[in-house]
């Protein structure tokens, strides 16, 4: 059986894979059809304060707070283009978040609401002539919060128990998060070590007994939270 650590990865992974997208290439919207020698758009994004565990090997996708770099660009005839002298225009959900001659990079804050699907554009006008447009759609996620309790199947027999906190996608690094842990309704903490949790049976407890761990993980000022839970059971024959 899989450790638990890459089930909850292949779970995660599953969930946003259809978002994830490290490189667009796509042609301008033109009516003529294509040719070798018509420019091409090659746009390129990155969450540059997104965190994710150091095992995660996705993509990290921007939420609520995260700054986002996008860079673009063009091809023609098989060469890279010189746009130093070319007007860029940058939008997101059509509005306009950058530009100016030769500014083939932008860093903008996603705005609205997620999990959503925001469109990014760039345009060139008067390019050669042509007014050139691209766009493409970027995943603007929810934060997400995972317990790492590598116990197959949820069983465990040792007493106490250790868990793990895993936040992805804050653009708080993870000691500048906050942690609130909770068993079986019941809230505590660890001022040492608040991204874990250590949970104590009591003497006696039958064999089968099974546990909710709730995790809250929020940013400092609160108002991003992620929520999840995991059921345990306690399993003496282990």
């Amino acid at each position: 059986m899989l450790p638990r650590r890459i089930l909850k990865y292949v779970a995660l992974t599953g969930i946003i894979a259809g978002l994830l997208a490290s490189v667009f290439l796509a042609f301008p919207s033109n009516t003529h059809a294509q040719t070798a020698s018509d420019p091409q758009f090659m746009l390129t994004w990155k969450a540059i304060n997104s965190n994710v565990p150091s095992f995660y090997a996705g993509k990290a996708l921007p939420s609520y707070g995260s700054q986002v770099l996008a860079e673009m660009t063009l091809v023609s005839g098989g060469k890279v283009d010189d746009l130093s002298q070319q007007t860029i225009y940058w939008y997101l959900n059509d509005t306009l978040i950058g530009g100016g001659i030769g500014v083939t990079k932008v860093t903008f804050v996603p705005f609205g609401t997620p999990p959503n699907s925001l469109t990014l554009k760039v345009e060139l006008p008067n390019y050669n002539g042509m007014d050139l447009v691209h766009e493409i759609q970027l995943p603007f996620v929810n934060p997400v919060a995972v317990i790492e309790a590598p116990y197959p199947s949820g069983n465990f027999s040792s007493n106490p128990v250790a868990v793990t906190a895993l936040p992805y996608f804050f653009p708080l690094a993870p000691s500048n998060l906050s942690y609130t842990w909770a068993v079986d309704g019941t809230t505590g903490s660890n001022a040492e070590n608040p991204e874990s949790a250590e949970i104590t049976l009591p003497q006696g407890t039958p064999s089968g007994t099974g546990i909710t761990v709730s995790l809250a993980i929020a940013n400092q000022s609160g108002s991003v939270v992620a929520n999840t839970q995991s059921t345990l059971t306690y399993n003496s024959q282990l």
